[in-house]
C-alpha cells in the first residue's frame, strides 16, 4: 500500500493504484482528484496569439506586449480559479467548479460505481433511499437521460486520475469510518 502523508494529517494508507503523488495529493489536509488541463484545446490558440503579439512587437506596435502577456495570464488565472476539483474530507465528497461547490455526505451515498452516459464516463453514485440528491449537479441529468439506475456523480473523464484509481480512493473511504475520520472537515 502506498502513503501519503501531510503535516495536518496523519498518514492515510491507500491502495497503491490511488496513491500516485500526481494524481492525488493534498491540498490543506484534504486528499484532491485534480482535473486535466484542457492542453489539446489551448495550446494551439496560446500559440497563435503568442505568434500574433511576437509579430506585433516586431511591427513596432506597443499593444504586442499584451497580446504577448494574455494567454500566459489567462492560463495562470484559469488553472488558479477555474479548474475543478473533487475532494475527499471528512464530511463526504467536495466537487469544486467555479463559482459552485457541492458536497456529497458519506452517509447519503449508498454505493459508487463507473458508467457511460452519452459520450462522458462518469463516477456515479447511488444515494441512500430518502435522501434528495444535491443541486447543480450536470452528471446528474446526463444519467438520468440515459436511464442510468445513479443519482450523480462527477466527470471522471475530466480528471487527471484514471477512474480506477478515483474509484478505488473512493470506495476505500467510503467503507471505512475510522478513515473518513482522519481527513479534516469540509470547507465550502
Amino acid at each position: 500500500m502506498g502513503r501519503v502523508t501531510s503535516s495536518p494529517l496523519p498518514s492515510v494508507d491507500l491502495p497503491a493504484a490511488a496513491a500516485d503523488d500526481a494524481v492525488l495529493h493534498m491540498r490543506r489536509g484534504r486528499l484532491v482528484f485534480r482535473a486535466r488541463r484542457p492542453a489539446a484545446l489551448v495550446l494551439p490558440l496560446a500559440v497563435v496569439t503568442e505568434t500574433a503579439g511576437i509579430i506585433c512587437l516586431i511591427a513596432g506596435a506597443t499593444i504586442g506586449w499584451f497580446i504577448v502577456a494574455a494567454p500566459v495570464v489567462t492560463l495562470l488565472v484559469t488553472a488558479l480559479m477555474f479548474r475543478p476539483s473533487l475532494e475527499l474530507t471528512r464530511d463526504g465528497l467536495v466537487q469544486r467548479q467555479y463559482p459552485f461547490s457541492s458536497l456529497t455526505r458519506w452517509d447519503a451515498i449508498d454505493h459508487v460505481g463507473i458508467t457511460r452516459a452519452g459520450n462522458r464516463e462518469i463516477l456515479a453514485y447511488k444515494l441512500v433511499d430518502g435522501v434528495a440528491p444535491p443541486r447543480r449537479q450536470p452528471a446528474a441529468a446526463m444519467l438520468r437521460a440515459n436511464n442510468q439506475a445513479y443519482d450523480g456523480g462527477f466527470f471522471a473523464d475530466s480528471l487527471a486520475a484514471s477512474s480506477d484509481r478515483v474509484l478505488a480512493a473512493i470506495e476505500l473511504f467510503l467503507a471505512s469510518p475510522e478513515r473518513r475520520a482522519e481527513l479534516p472537515e469540509s470547507r465550502r
